[in-house]
C-alpha cells in the first residue's frame, strides 16, 4: 500500500475506528512487560474480538491457564470501560479454569452488579473459587451480598447461600 492509498479519504474512516459497537478497545499498559506478559496481553485482547469463535476461545482459555494469568485478567477487568468487555473477561476467568480465590471479594462485588450477565459470570467465578477464605473475608463478602440492591434476587440469594456454606 503506497502513501497515496493511506492518505485516500476512502482508505479508512476514523469514526468507524472509534465505534464501540464495532471495535473493543482495551488498553493494557505494556511498559516493562516481558515477552510472556505481552503474549498474555495479546490473548486477553483476542477475547474481546467480535469475530472470535468458540474453538478459538477455547485455545485462548487454555493458553491463559498455562500462563497463570489471574493478575493480568483482573487488571483487564478493572481497565475495561464497557460492560460487554467486562462480561467477556469475567467469563474467561472461570472458563480458563484458574482459581481466582485471591480475588474473591472483587468477584462478590461484581456478582451483585446491576447487569445480569456480568453478575451471573461473576457468580460462576465465586462458585468455582476453591481456595480457603478467612472468616473476616467471608464476613465481608456476606455483608456485600446481603446489602446488595439488585433486581436479580435469585442470583443474589445463590451468592449469599454460597458464602454461608463456606462459613459453616
Amino acid at each position: 500500500m503506497g502513501a497515496e492509498e493511506l492518505l485516500d479519504d476512502d482508505a479508512f474512516d476514523p469514526k468507524k475506528l472509534f465505534n464501540e459497537e464495532e471495535y473493543s478497545t482495551l488498553i493494557i499498559g505494556r511498559e516493562g512487560m516481558s515477552k510472556k506478559e505481552n503474549n498474555t496481553a495479546d490473548l486477553i485482547e483476542a477475547l474481546l474480538e467480535n469475530e472470535i469463535n468458540r474453538q478459538e476461545s477455547e485455545a485462548v482459555f487454555l493458553k491463559l491457564k498455562e500462563a497463570n494469568s489471574q493478575k493480568m485478567l483482573m487488571e483487564s477487568i478493572h481497565a475495561a470501560t464497557k460492560t460487554s468487555d467486562k462480561i467477556k473477561l469475567v467469563a474467561a476467568c472461570w472458563e480458563c479454569g484458574l482459581d481466582f480465590s485471591d480475588y474473591f471479594i472483587e468477584f462478590v462485588k461484581l456478582a451483585v452488579h446491576s447487569d445480569f450477565q456480568l453478575a451471573l459470570e461473576a457468580l460462576s467465578v465465586v462458585e468455582s473459587s476453591e481456595g480457603i477464605q478467612t472468616e473476616a473475608k467471608l464476613t465481608t463478602a456476606l455483608e456485600i451480598a446481603s446489602s446488595a440492591i439488585s433486581g436479580h434476587t435469585e442470583l443474589v440469594n445463590d451468592l449469599i447461600e454460597n458464602i454461608k456454606n463456606r462459613i459453616a
